[in-house]
């Protein structure tokens, strides 16, 4: 594999002159330039990413992270930030480098140090998890651009659905339904946790009391948002809410399917007897039997938002912070 001092013997010049044409100062003559960019060529040689950056402060490269990829919101909004990423025709150009921090804070803090240490990246773009100020402070001294998706801190940009009215619109579609006994099913809180949680829980409750009517509530949560913690917090409804008539599944559509399978095998029929609603719209809950009621996450604008804020930054084009918020939209299926 060539390296930068092949290159500059191949020219005929100095290391530092190739390390100031790869980097692309203007301070090199235009056939001095055009002697290293052949050698280049002929020698195939490929600069190291990590070492260019450190010494032009710039990575062409986007960092993600996220607590988990295999969760619904952490799939969609890193397949839309590909995507744009791609159809910007900027595959080759820009890098987008995923992390997972599986909800570990110490975690989370060694792959920001990471990326500081070796300028992994231009832009951060965290989902769903809180900053301290000290790591904000280290963000921004290290002049590395930050979005936040799902959570916000005044002087940055951020990404959002509104989570608060989307959770509002399905408590008022079943109250308006008749429904009197109900179940609300959210996330854990934890530390780790972004805003979402919390605005759901708080427009189901602001739709409870602005219902004129007496109900009756009852809270669950579960720590992950897959299918089988759905079926156990399913079961787990059944057996201690008697004659409840509404689920709503906060926690996402995958912990709505679990309840709806638990809720089948106890003989209960969805919606006569339990109406369910589910969160983010994935492509299955349109498939399964019967359809699913749920609010649909707009991933498709966030993450293409994300991205377009992480490519003006990286361009130096942004010109203020961007705090932007996007309306989720109710669909009206079968199981409620």
């Amino acid at each position: 594999m060539a390296t930068l001092k092949d290159v500059a013997k191949l020219a005929g010049v100095s290391y530092n002159t190739v390390s100031l044409v790869i980097n692309n100062v203007n301070k090199v003559a235009p056939e001095t330039k055009e002697k290293v960019l052949r050698a280049i060529k002929e020698l195939n040689y490929k600069p190291n990413k990590i070492a260019k950056a450190l010494v032009s402060g710039r990575a062409d490269s986007i960092a993600f992270i996220s607590t988990r990829f295999s969760s619904v919101v952490g799939m969609n909004i890193l397949r839309e930030i590909e995507e744009g990423v791609y159809l910007a025709g900027l595959l080759e150009k820009y890098d987008l480098i995923p992390f997972s921090t599986r909800g570990d804070i110490k975690l989370k803090e060694q792959i920001i140090d990471s990326i500081i240490s070796s300028r992994k990246a231009d832009v951060i773009i965290m989902l769903g998890m809180k900053l301290s100020d000290e790591y904000l402070k280290k963000i921004r001294e290290k002049k590395i651009s930050l979005i936040l998706i799902d959570e916000y801190i005044e002087g940055v940009h951020s990404v959002k659905s509104d989570n608060f009215n989307g959770a509002y619109n399905a408590a008022m579609h079943l109250l308006n339904q008749g429904r009197k006994k109900l179940v609300y099913l959210g996330e854990k809180q934890m530390p780790e946790k972004g805003l979402s949680i919390y605005e759901k829980v708080n427009g189901f409750k602001k739709a409870i009391s602005d219902f004129d009517r007496e109900i009756k509530v009852s809270y669950f949560s579960v720590e992950n948002n897959f299918i089988n913690d759905g079926y156990t917090a399913g079961r787990n409804i059944i057996n201690e809410v008697k004659d409840v008539d509404a689920i709503f599944c906060a926690a996402g559509d995958n912990t709505a399917i679990g309840v709806m399978k638990a809720v089948k095998e106890a003989g209960i029929k969805i919606p006569d007897d339990i109406a369910i609603i589910g969160y983010d719209d994935v492509p299955v809950a349109s498939a399964i039997s019967p359809a699913l009621t749920t609010v649909k996450q707009p991933f498709e604008k966030i993450g293409n938002e994300a991205f377009a804020i992480a490519l003006e930054e990286i361009q130096g084009k942004i010109k203020q912070v961007k705090n932007l918020v996007f309306e989720t939209e109710f669909i009206k299926r079968e199981s409620a």
